[in-house]
């Protein structure tokens, strides 16, 4: 089971720094490209896993993430939702991670995970938001 853990943590963290490092690249502008871009972005990722042992035991994981733009790409927004459940054997484990990465002039970002669990039941879940907003110059 910690081999799980381990595999499944660095699996994750290998996605979300690819996802940063690639939202991050610099690109130099002229002034005049300048004045007509916006320069806020948005990342945000989720992992789950569930384990049980025994013959009865069940297990199910779900995550979805989502990002969008204002029509003006001033705002961008990120959310992410994960669960994990893991039931009815000798032993029941599960883990949701989140992620996320925002540029911007300003950021409100939060996530939570809340853990439920006890030797035949565990459920986890997750949830991240993360929004970029950009200010242009006037």
């Amino acid at each position: 089971m910690l081999l799980r853990v381990v595999l499944s943590t660095v699996v994750f963290t290998a996605l979300a720094k690819s996802a940063v490092l690639w939202a991050a690249e610099p690109v130099r502008l002229s002034e005049t490209q300048m004045d007509a871009v916006t320069a806020g972005t948005v990342a945000v990722g989720v992992g789950a896993w569930a384990t049980a042992d025994g013959s009865n035991s069940y297990t199910s994981t779900s995550t979805s993430t989502f990002t969008f733009s204002t029509p003006k790409n001033n705002v961008d927004i990120g959310l992410g939702f994960g669960e994990a459940v893991a039931c009815c054997g000798s032993s029941a484990d599960t883990d949701v991670q989140t992620a996320y990465y925002a540029e911007g002039d300003r950021i409100a970002a939060h996530s939570t995970v809340n853990n439920i669990s006890n030797p035949v039941f565990s459920q986890s879940r997750g949830v991240v938001t993360a929004i970029a907003v950009d200010i242009p110059s006037q």
